[in-house]
Formats: structure tokens, sequence, C-alpha cells
């Protein structure tokens, strides 16, 4: 049978039944048929993978995509705003009187004006009243003089993005304002809603929705940067809705338009003022003001958009800007001047805002970005004086860093390979933060990093400690990833900041209880392996097992070689090369462990170790258990305490006081013999 063509599923009018009906029809059995689906299968497989390919190649693309869609949103927002102005002011030019003619009143037509003028406004002041008392922390409506209630419902707000329903909310309209509230569930007295904000009329577009899906009947409302989504009960509510929009834009035009005439009226009269010749000197007004440029008459809806489009670094040096160039000579008495320095004031808030909420961790944050991308939103909180909450939300970062990166570090292998892998990561992530911190913020800032570096080691510390201090982990494997902590908190000493101390602090306890766990351990080992000797020389069956043992007695620094009978049998008894060999591990791994305040502690445990040993052997009376017992007294205890000193620096009194308790005379060391001149030529 032919192989599959894929140009067959590539035409348009491609019907799946069909083929397949074809395809069973010209297969000849069953398994040729399923040979056919596995080729189809494979198809398909290939064809998401190579749409998996080419999503991935276009990533780029589409985030560009993205990024032009939002601003031709925020374009979009722009347009609607100047439509609805132009139709608004079209509607009050087209009304406007064109002679300008004025009928005279009566007397009595403007009595009766007057009363209907009181009427309503005593009905307007109560229709206010009223929505104050079913209002729950409501702003207080009469502040404004002429504000009117035009429009009041219950609507159903939507999302603006997942198209489910929200919340149901009672709306009123002003002819200023647009006041949302929400429904009390429980509740008592008068008050129904519950105020939740407040948009001014200016600033508001109203824009329908077209019916889709389960979102019918609705139309959106533009509040930068809100966007909310109403939903009507019905296409008639839905359309007096918009009227009543429509109708509150306007009266707001109308109302601009005649405050704009009123002004340009004063100073058309002023104007003709200066022209009179009977004017003092003093009358004369101040000299022309400079005009704004046009930059700086923009400066706050640029600010907008640069916000946007998150060019924070940009919003930051057009604010100095604009506020320097306010600061000067030309425009210091310009009567915009207080305006927009307010206006930029509040787009500093905004801009605050939105860095702070970059830098929150809790935001939906992602570690991949790494503290870089954290550098440009902290350098301008840091302007903003704001240093403080800028570096406790940039250690929390930090933290949030340090945390994903030795969460990657995957539990393989040997302790040790695991604690090499966690230390490298950890403090090569604290050297970068260190860094960086350096950087972003002043030297008196320091402080702050150190005590998170601290708190960071803690918590490294207690997740390694449960790993290593285990029964099943060996001493000398405890010793060799401690170690290995230690050299690299030692490197990270060469970025000035010493953390030892606080490693040492975190060890200190677990080093104790592991030392103490081995002492018992060692001990109630001891007292089975005494009772249980045959006290006789221990075979190594071979001279190669031999020479092994002699290897691993040499390097825990005991020299058996004499003790060697016939080349395979050494002249002591199992129990004493067992104990001579858990004593000197303790010895040598105990001083290596542990600090100088700790050296206590390690002599208290060989002191333990090493009088129960003897103990055990004073109610022997054989006499290959005394050789022994000589052995351990002659032999091993001078050469612990040998090297000891070497190791320290200073004698173990435990174990002096040891041999002492049991008639061992410890001779000092030899000084070395120093030449000395027999002659006084030099002096």
């Amino acid at each position: 049978m032919a192989d599959i063509n894929m140009e067959n599923f590539a035409v348009p009018d491609f019907v799946p039944d069909r083929y397949v009906k074809e395809l069973a029809r010209s297969c000849v059995g069953g398994e040729e048929l399923q040979q056919q689906k596995v080729k189809i299968e494979g198809l398909a497989e290939e064809t998401a993978n190579a749409l998996k390919k080419n999503v991935y190649e276009n990533y780029m693309q589409f985030i560009e995509t993205a990024t032009e869609i939002s601003h031709l949103e925020a374009e979009m927002y722009k347009l609607s705003h100047l439509l609805s102005d132009q139709r608004t002011v079209l509607t009050t030019l087209s009304q406007a009187s064109i002679l300008g003619n004025d009928n005279a009143l009566s007397r009595e037509s403007l009595d009766n004006h007057d009363l209907e003028a009181e009427r309503a406004e005593e009905e307007r002041r109560n229709k206010l009243n009223l929505i104050t008392e079913k209002v729950e922390g409501c702003m207080n409506l009469l502040d404004i003089p002429d504000r009117t209630l035009l429009h009041e419902g219950d609507l159903l707000e939507i999302d603006a993005e997942e198209n489910t329903a929200l919340q149901r909310m009672h709306v009123y309209l002003f002819n200023d304002c647009l006041m949302l509230t929400c429904w009390i569930s429980n509740r008592r007295g008068p008050m129904r809603y519950k105020f939740l904000i407040s948009y001014p009329i200016s600033t508001l577009a109203v824009v329908n929705v077209r019916d889709l899906g389960t979102v019918k009947q609705a139309f959106k409302v533009l509040a930068f940067p809100d966007t909310r989504v109403f939903q009507c009960n019905s296409l008639a509510i839905k359309k007096d809705w918009l009227d009543k929009f429509e109708a509150a834009k306007k009266m707001h035009m109308e109302k601009e338009t005649s405050k704009q005439k009123k002004k340009e009226s004063q100073e058309k009269s002023k104007a003709e003022m200066l022209e009179s010749p009977s004017l003092s000197v003093e009358e004369l007004p101040s000299p022309q003001i400079t005009p704004l440029p046009d930059w700086l008459a923009d400066v706050t809806e640029e600010l907008d958009v640069l916000i946007v489009e998150r060019h924070f670094q940009k919003t930051y040096d057009l604010m100095i800007t604009a506020q320097k160039t306010l600061d000067t000579e030309d425009f210091k008495n310009h009567p915009q001047r207080s305006e927009i320095l307010k206006k930029i004031e509040q787009k500093q808030k905004s801009l605050t805002e939105i860095l702070l909420k970059e830098l929150d961790v809790s935001q939906n944050w992602s570690p991949r970005g790494g503290l870089r991308s954290s550098r440009y939103p902290v350098q301008i909180l840091n302007k903003f004086n704001m240093t403080s909450q800028a570096c406790d939300l940039f250690l929390d970062i930090c933290s949030q860093t340090v945390k994903a990166h030795v969460k990657g570090v995957q539990l393989e292998g040997s302790i040790l390979s695991y604690v090499k892998q966690v230390g490298d990561v950890f403090f090569c992530s604290l050297s970068d933060a260190l860094i960086e911190f350096t950087i972003l913020f002043p030297k008196n800032k320091i402080s702050s990093f150190i005590v998170w570096a601290s708190m960071q080691l803690r918590i490294l510390m207690a997740q390694i400690i449960k790993q290593i201090f285990t029964p099943q982990c060996a001493l000398d494997s405890v010793l060799n990833c401690v170690q290995s902590l230690r050299e690299q908190c030692t490197l990270f000493c060469e970025f000035g900041l010493d953390l030892r101390f606080q490693m040492n602090s975190c060890l200190r306890n677990p080093i104790k209880k592991a030392l103490k766990e081995y002492k018992e351990k060692i001990v109630d080992s001891m007292k089975t392996k005494v009772a249980e000797d045959n006290w006789t020389p221990l075979s190594m069956h071979t001279k190669a097992g031999t020479n092994k043992f002699l290897i691993q007695m040499t390097d825990l620094g005991v020299n058996l070689s004499k003790y060697v009978i016939n080349e395979t049998w050494v002249d002591l008894s199992s129990s004493t090369i067992w104990f001579t060999q858990s004593i000197m591990t303790v010895q040598n791994i105990g001083l290596k462990i542990v600090t100088k305040d700790m050296m206590d502690f390690v002599n208290e445990c060989i002191y333990a170790i090493f009088n129960a040993r003897l103990m055990l052997s004073i109610g022997n009376d054989s006499s290959y258990s005394q050789k022994n017992y000589k052995f351990l007294l002659e032999v091993l205890l001078p050469l612990m305490l040998k090297s000891y000193k070497e190791e320290v620096g200073y004698d173990n009194q435990e174990l002096l006081n040891l041999a002492k308790k049991f008639g061992v005379n410890i001779a000092p060391a030899k000084k070395a013999n120093i030449t000395k001149y027999t002659s006084n030529e030099y002096l």
C-alpha cells in the first residue's frame, strides 16, 4: 500500500470521516490497517513537535506582539476619549444659538422660575441625602453644589479577561462622577450598599461590548488604569445606561465650555482695560508669562505612557527634567506650575507603587531574571529616598534566589559531593548578592546584608545538619563535609565578609552530639569485645593482609610493625587492635572537627573512652591480657599524648592525669640540641 501523503490533509475540503472510510476500504486485513494507524500517529507526533519548535523559535515575536497589543489598547483608550469629547463638542455647537436673542421674561415667570428652582434644589438634596443613608462609607455628596443624580441601578460586574461574573453592584451616575457600591449581605438598619470607589466623569470612557458567548447586554467603563465591564439585565437597560453616560459627558463638556468662555471674557475685559488711556502705571498688569513648551504641557500624559510601557528609568528622568524646568526663573511664576507639579507628584506615587510591586516576591516573582533585573527599580527607589524599603525587598529577592539555587541541587551520590555542591551554590549566590548589594546601596546599609547573610547561613546549616549528622553517616564522612564547608566559607572571606563564627556556632551542638554518641557507642561495644576476646594474637591470614593492616594503622599514627609475628600474625588481641583504631580515630577526627573552644569536650571524650578500657583490664589476670594492658599504658597512651601535642601545641591534661592515675610516668619531650658558639668573635 502507498505511503501517506501529507498533501491530502492540507486540502481545504478534507473530510476525516471520508478519508478513514477510503483507508479502511483500501487496506487488506486488520494488520495493514493497524500499520496505517501507527503511521498517522507518528505523523501527528511529528506535526506537534514541529509546531512546538516553531512556537519556540517565534517566542520573541509572540512577546513583541503582546506588547504591541497592549500599546494599541492604550491608544484605543485615548482615541475613545477623543471621540467622546469631539461628539460632545459637536452636540454643543449644534445646539448653540446663532443669533444670540434672549426673550424678555415677565415678573411672574421669574417668580415661578425661582419657586421651581427651589423645589428642584430641595428635591436634589433629598435624593442625595437618601443615597447617603443607604450607602455605608459614602462620600459627602453635598460638597458639590450642582451635583445631581442622573441614573442608578443594579449591574453585574464581569471580569474583563476571564468573562466570569465577579459581583452584583449598585451603580450611581451623577453629573460629575460615577459611584460604585456593592450589596451588604448581612445588613442591619437602613444601610443597603457599601461604598467601593468613585470615578470623575472627566476621566471616564464608556465603550459598547458586543454580545459574545455568555456576555450579553454589556458595556465597558474605562477609567485609567482600571477597566470594568458591567452586564445589564436587558437591552433596554443597557441603552438607558449608555444614553445617561452620554448625557453626563455632554453636561460636563458644556460646563467646561462655559468656564472657558467666562475665562476668555475676563481676559478680554482685562485687555480692554489695559488699552484704556485712563489707567495709571500702578494698574498695569505684570509682564507677559512665558508659554509652556509642548513637552512640558503634555508631561503627565507622557509619564502615563512611559509607565504603561514599563520604561521606568525614562519616567524618572522625565520627572526630574520637568521639575527642574519648572523651577527655573522662566516658569517659576507660571499659573500652571503648581498644578503640573502636583500631577507629577501623583505620577511619582504611582511609579513607586509599581516599583514596589516589581520587587515584591509575592507578586509572581521568578528567579530567572536574576538579581540584575531588580537593579533599575532599586536605583529609582533609592533616588526617591526609599532606600530602606528597597533594601528589604532586595534582600527578599536574594533570599528567594538563594533558596531556588540551593533547591536545584539534587542529593545524588555521596553525601560529601552533595555538601560540596550545595556549599558552592550557596556561597556563589551569596557573593553575587553581596556584589550587587554594594553597587546598589550605600555603605551604611551593609549591616542589613550581614544580618541577612547570617540568617541565610543558619537556614542552610539547619538543612545540611539534618543530612550529615545522622547515625548512618560515619565520623570521617562528617569530618570531610564539615571541612568542605569551612573551606568554602574561608574562601568567601575574600569578599570582605567573614561568616566562619556563625558557621561554627551552628556546628557546635551537632558536633558535640556526634562525638558523644560515638563515645557511647565505643564504650558499649568495648565491653562486649573485651568480654568475648580469646586473648590470643590476631591472624591476618596472608602477608598482603598484614601489609594492608599496617598501612591502615600507620595512617592512624600507630606503627605496629614490631608486633608482627611470622608475617601473618599480630601479637595483640582483637579487642586491643579494635580499641586502638577507635581511640585514635576519635582523637584524630575530634581535633580536626572541633574549634578551640570545644577542646575540653574532646579531651573528656578521649579520657572517658580510655579510662573505661583500662578499668575493664583490671579484673583480668591472664598473662596475655596483662601484655595488652601494658601495650595500652606504655605504648598507646604516650603515642596519643605525642600526636595530641603535635596537633594542638600543648599537652592533653586529661590524659596526663589518666597516666598518673594508673602509675605511668610520661617522660617529657626531649629538646633539640642547639649548637652554641665557642668564640666571641661575632658578639
